[in-house]
């Protein structure tokens, strides 16, 4: 099972294996593998296998209350889309939330409060504008 915080459900849809550094990447993609695999994910409360490789590195982010509250507004704006409460310990299919109608709810924002500041943003701008033609889950 595989254990996602809430803003990487936004991430991922846009992962084209750029990140903080190799090993970072290298995880990112086992990750991403996983969820093209439809392995069921379970959300959490803070650091989960995305953060795997950098959550206990200086500087890393990944307790800090602005990175939990992105969490928080990432699975409310998700919740609204699906129409499905997720909340910490809800249990999810990869291909049940990556979908052609997350993508485009991503592209044209509605779901996107998360990003706010984030210092990927324009990246996932581009990669969005682009149709998600790079990135490395699957675009169902």
């Amino acid at each position: 099972m595989i254990e996602i915080r809430g803003h990487h459900l936004l991430c991922a849809v846009t992962f084209v294996g750029r990140g903080y550094s190799r090993r970072f990447e290298r995880d990112y993609r086992r990750v991403i593998a996983r969820m093209n695999d439809n392995e069921e994910m379970v959300i959490v409360g803070g650091p989960d296998a995305i953060c795997a490789s950098v959550k206990d590195c200086a500087g890393s982010h990944c307790h800090e209350e602005r990175i939990v509250a992105r969490d928080r507004a990432a699975l409310a704006a998700i919740s609204a889309l699906t129409g499905r409460m997720l909340t910490v310990g809800s249990r999810i299919m990869p291909h049940d939330v990556f979908t052609a109608r997350h993508r485009a709810a991503f592209r044209d924002g509605t779901i996107r409060a998360a990003c706010a500041d984030c210092q990927w943003s324009d990246l996932c701008d581009r990669i969005a504008a682009d149709g998600f033609q790079t990135t490395l889950l699957d675009r169902r």
